[in-house]
């Protein structure tokens, strides 16, 4: 009889051990097929801002804001439609590098997906409202308002191209989105662009100085303006040009604005900037103007103050979404002259006008 319950035993413990072996094989199996695994969460990568094709090489948005909202949609293998983020918010986490969000989503391996998204967050400001056509996918930021914020405090050789240490907004969206299967691992990659314009301004001496003079200039303030301070933007779904103009609808409601800079700058050899900042698109008009006050050294020492006024709508017709106009005055003993350009934040194009003295 012992020998028969020793028996028995010994098949009960091998059981145990079987058991415990095909119990540790389908824990690891759920593991790495569990659909919520941490390798199978919707993960969000650094975007990238004004690039074509996704690159690491552009600039990315997490060195411009730290927040961004997503709309995303899940397809499934029998063809239905699901919402899985209606303008969730993506927040970056500096101290690990990512960008995180709660609670998580996860990939279904039989499902495609699209992503729309744009940036920073609704949340950043109480007066914007965003929302998206549940059909065409266009996104809509309503209530954009500008207050004429400079990048520029003095005189610099290159511009930040930042906005984020000022209050105006550098809005942009994903004009594309994203669309991927489902896969485990993957992260999505926003190419976001801007959709406002933006103005800088640079002054330069002439070479029209005689080689053998040494002429301080020295810029007592440039003040631009006045400019329409808010606008509501609807995504152009289509390459038409004329269509894309019309994404912006200036508000003409609030008090205008004026850009003021360069109090007290010195102008040396090279170029320096003294304005960036962000315009809402719109068609320039005769109460748009670019106003200098400066003094030029004369022999002796002696400074004689000057000032010029330009009609904006001279040098731009109007500000068009997602370019860059820079404004250069070169400053000579003579003339002043207005050199400008407009470009997609890396094109150029110029002309110039010369007013006398």
């Amino acid at each position: 009889m012992n020998r028969l319950f020793r028996h028995i035993a010994a098949l009960v413990l091998a059981g145990i051990i079987l058991t415990g072996c095909a119990y540790d094989d389908s824990v690891r199996e759920l593991r790495e097929h569990n659909p919520y695994s941490e390798s199978l969460a919707i993960a969000f990568d650094n975007g990238v801002i004004d690039k074509p094709i996704i690159t690491k090489a552009g600039a990315l948005l997490s060195d411009h804001m730290n927040t961004m909202g997503v709309w995303g949609w899940q397809t499934t293998n029998l063809g239905d439609v699901e919402r899985l983020f209606l303008n969730q918010n993506i927040t970056y986490n500096a101290p690990e590098a990512k960008w995180t969000y709660n609670p998580l989503k996860y990939w279904d391996l039989k499902s495609t997906y699209r992503f729309s998204a744009y940036a920073p967050h609704s949340s950043s400001d109480p007066g914007v409202t965003v929302t998206i056509d549940s059909i065409t996918r266009a996104i809509s930021i309503k209530g954009v308002t500008l207050k004429g914020d400079n990048t520029i405090t003095t005189g610099v050789p290159t511009t930040p191209g930042n906005f984020g240490a000022v209050q105006d907004i550098d809005w942009m969206v994903d004009r594309n989105g994203q669309s991927m299967p489902g896969t485990a691992r993957t992260l999505v990659t926003f190419n976001m662009q801007h959709i406002l314009s933006k103005l800088c301004i640079r002054i330069c001496r002439s070479n029209t100085f005689p080689s053998d003079t040494v002429a301080p200039i020295i810029v007592d303030s440039l003040k631009v303006g006045n400019f329409i301070s808010q606008g509501n933007f609807t995504q152009c779904m289509t390459d038409d040009s004329l269509k894309m103009l019309a994404e912006w609808t200036p508000i003409d409601t609030l008090p205008r604005y004026t850009i003021n800079s360069a109090r007290g700058v010195s102008v040396p050899d090279s170029a320096v900037y003294v304005v960036e900042s962000l315009i809402i698109p719109q068609q320039t008009d005769a109460s748009q103007n670019v106003h200098i006050w400066y003094k030029l050294g004369g022999n002796g020492g002696a400074m004689s103050r000057f000032n010029y006024l330009i009609k904006l709508d001279d040098v731009f017709d109007r500000f068009i979404a997602g370019r860059n106009y820079l404004l250069t005055i070169i400053i000579g003993p003579d003339v002043i002259t207005f050199d400008s350009g407009v470009c997609g934040w890396d094109d150029s194009y110029t002309h110039s006008i010369v007013i006398n003295q």
